[in-house]
């Protein structure tokens, strides 16, 4: 049975509009903390194409940045992670969503954000890469955030 609070009814399109506004602001807030990072532009674990094990990999500077300025952030549930894949021919680096309906980030070889392949309200992101998760090879693990890796 469909859930009741899903169906529309006048009063959700205030609703409705007010999640827009959220998801809106939580895109630009990922998009504004990597901002902060430094002064180049900034720009995955779901996987069919199955990821490499975790192995150093050189990192250009905007990622070092990036990743630096998540581990001064709260943990996140899921922890943070990084992936490198290649996609379409291409180096990209992967931000997977941290919960609920907040987007994930695509960024390229410099670090300018591509995309939001998956999560929002609908869980398929922003569709500017509606098939990365299909096409994209070579997965590996740049970082993952230690804190989250401690058993209690």
């Amino acid at each position: 049975m469909p859930n009741p609070s899903l169906r529309r009814s006048p009063a959700a399109s205030p609703r409705l509009a007010r999640g827009r506004a959220l998801l809106g602001a939580a895109c630009a807030a990922v998009v504004a903390s990597t901002a902060l990072i430094g002064s180049d532009t900034l720009a995955g674990p779901h996987s069919p194409a199955a990821p490499t094990a975790s192995a150093p990999a050189p990192r250009p500077p905007w990622l070092q940045r990036l990743i630096q300025q998540l581990k001064t952030q709260p943990m996140g549930n899921p922890p943070q992670s990084v992936w490198r894949y290649l996609y379409r021919g291409r180096l990209v680096y992967y931000l997977p969503p941290q919960c609920c309906d907040q987007y994930s980030v695509l960024f390229d070889e410099d670090g300018t954000v591509i995309a939001a392949p998956d999560g929002g309200l609908t869980g398929r992101g922003d569709g500017r890469a509606s098939d990365f998760h299909t096409v994209r090879t070579q997965g590996l693990l740049l970082w993952r955030d230690p804190r989250g890796s401690a058993r209690p």
